[in-house]
């Protein structure tokens, strides 16, 4: 992967990012429980942690300085309640969000690893690696709730099958 192909790339990682940013900044703006709030908040900052990351490749690369490793900090762990599920699956804004992310989460993990097959600086490499990682989690993680919030969801809702 060349400097122009590799800021290409790292520029609609960057748009990615921000997508995920704003998804989940408007679920935080309608959640109402404080288990939700601290779950899409968690997302938010992770989230802008990743947008962080990949400015300063950016920077790195359009100022043709010699790639480094960053300190990456690793996502936590996330259990999720009975409550927490119930909220998700009870709001139809917030079980939108999750729907919605989980999209962006499977574009995010696909794109970190057809970027990681490409890239050639081994720098690069890794930090793409460890974003597939992250991304992956994210991904299975929004998998789980959806599917644990998704009989509230019909409840709340009405909805029976056909």
């Amino acid at each position: 992967m060349k400097n122009k192909e590799m800021i290409t790339a790292l520029k609609n990682a960057m748009r990615g990012e921000m997508d995920s940013i704003n998804i989940y900044k408007n679920a935080l703006a309608n959640a109402k429980d404080e288990e939700v709030i601290k779950f899409f908040y968690n997302m938010v900052e992770e989230e802008q942690r990743h947008y962080n990351y990949l400015i300063e490749y950016y920077q790195t690369i359009t100022n043709e300085k010699k790639l480094e490793a960053i300190d990456t900090k690793d996502t936590e762990n996330m259990i999720f309640s009975e409550n927490f599920i119930k909220r998700i699956g009870s709001n139809q804004m917030l079980f939108s969000a999750i729907s919605v992310a989980t999209l962006l989460e499977k574009n995010a993990f696909e794109f970190y690893q057809r970027s990681f097959d490409q890239a050639e600086d081994e720098v690069l490499k890794k930090f793409f690696e460890k974003m597939v990682m992250w991304e992956k989690k994210h991904y299975d993680d929004l998998i789980k709730i959806a599917d644990e919030a998704e009989n509230t969801y019909w409840q709340k809702n009405r909805f029976e099958p056909f």
